[in-house]
């Protein structure tokens, strides 16, 4: 999902807004409920699960477009006073070592990890 949008970011707001009417959309969201099935997710369970990874997937692409770290706004922030903003200026200046790719993956093995510990 994360590919197929990244070469057209502007239509991630449209994806919530029209995602019962998408068929490329409907097939993911049937993939991915398939695997939560598989995982023991059922009931509400599942439809938090899956709201997670879709708001995930949807968060985390419009910050890679909308708000890369390696754009200003994370140099601004890096520049920020250590005294007044001493875990934002320093978690800034570490994230201009964060790759796009790095950051998609880490945050969803967090989430992932998340769901599975939740499933036990």
């Amino acid at each position: 999902m994360r590919t197929a949008i990244g070469g057209h970011p502007a239509v991630v707001p449209l994806l919530p807004v029209h995602r019962h009417r998408s068929p490329t959309v409907l097939r993911w969201t049937e993939t991915v409920l398939g695997v939560l099935a598989e995982a023991g997710f059922a009931g509400t369970r599942r439809v938090v699960a899956l709201r997670a990874l879709l708001a995930y997937a949807v968060g985390a692409i419009q910050l890679e477009h909308l708000g890369p770290l390696s754009g200003s706004g994370t140099d601004a922030m890096s520049g920020l006073s250590p005294a007044e903003f001493p875990h934002l200026s320093a978690t800034a200046t570490d994230a201009r070592q964060v790759g796009p790719d790095a950051e998609f993956d880490g945050g969803l093995d967090l989430l992932l990890r998340g769901l599975a510990v939740s499933s036990d």
